[in-house]
């Protein structure tokens, strides 16, 4: 197999284990993403699809990628797709804190969202105003 050739399988099979759910790996001791992107803004079906595989991924992603990496998958149980993105980093009263883009796709309707979470002393990460 030519090298260029190699590179494009290796780039599917990356793309199709992401869109399958295979990345990025769950947060390490199991973190999720805790607090309500509902609250914030109402009526948004980005703050509402997110469910407790989703909040999973979601923290891993604010523990793992740079800011401006994404990570996106499917959700197996709802058919719902997500691009988590973290924007920036900070830091708030000694705590690690990202800001974060959240794009889903419902049922066919895209909606996106924007926030800040903050990490926590058992390694969850909850939503900051």
């Amino acid at each position: 197999m030519k090298p260029v050739a190699a590179l494009s399988v290796s780039i599917v099979a990356a793309v199709l284990a992401t869109a399958c759910g295979g990345f990025p790996p769950a947060a390490p001791g199991g973190a999720t993403l805790t607090g309500s992107l509902a609250s914030s803004v109402p009526g948004s079906v980005a703050a509402r699809a997110m469910d407790d595989s989703d909040r999973r991924r979601a923290a891993s992603a604010l523990e793992s990628l740079g800011n401006g990496e994404s990570s996106s998958w499917r959700n197996r149980d709802t058919g719902d797709s997500f691009v988590f993105t973290p924007t920036r980093s900070f830091e708030r009263g000694g705590a690690r804190c990202r800001e974060f883009r959240l794009e889903v796709v419902v049922g066919g309707r895209h909606d996106g969202i924007g926030g800040n979470a903050c990490r926590q002393a058992d390694g969850s990460w909850r939503m900051a105003a």
